[in-house]
C-alpha cells in the first residue's frame, strides 16, 4: 500500500503541476489579447493623428497660409517698389 500511496502522489503532483502551466499559459494568452486590443486602439488613434497632421502640413504650405501668417503673426508687409538707376562706365 505505501507503493501505491507514492504513486498516487507522484500522479496526484504531476497532474497539478500540469493544470498549474495550463492555468499559467491560459492567462498569459488572456493577457496578449488585451495587449493586442489596446494596441489595434492606439494603432487607430495614431493613424487619424497622422491624418490630421498631414492635413495641417498641407494646409501650412499653402501660399495664401504663409503670407497670411507672415502678416498677421509677423507683422510684415510686402516692400514698396522702388526703382532703380544703374549707371554704365561707358560714358
Amino acid at each position: 500500500m505505501n507503493r501505491t500511496f507514492r504513486k498516487a502522489m507522484f500522479v496526484l503532483v504531476v497532474v497539478l503541476i500540469l493544470g498549474g502551466i495550463h492555468l499559467f499559459i491560459r492567462t498569459q494568452n488572456v493577457d496578449l489579447k488585451y495587449n493586442t486590443t489596446d494596441l489595434k486602439t492606439k494603432l487607430a488613434e495614431l493613424k487619424s493623428k497622422n491624418r490630421q497632421l498631414g492635413i495641417s502640413v498641407a494646409k501650412k504650405k499653402q501660399l495664401s497660409y504663409i503670407e497670411k501668417f507672415a502678416r498677421e503673426k509677423l507683422n510684415m508687409v510686402y516692400p514698396k517698389k522702388m526703382n532703380y538707376i544703374i549707371e554704365s562706365e561707358d560714358r
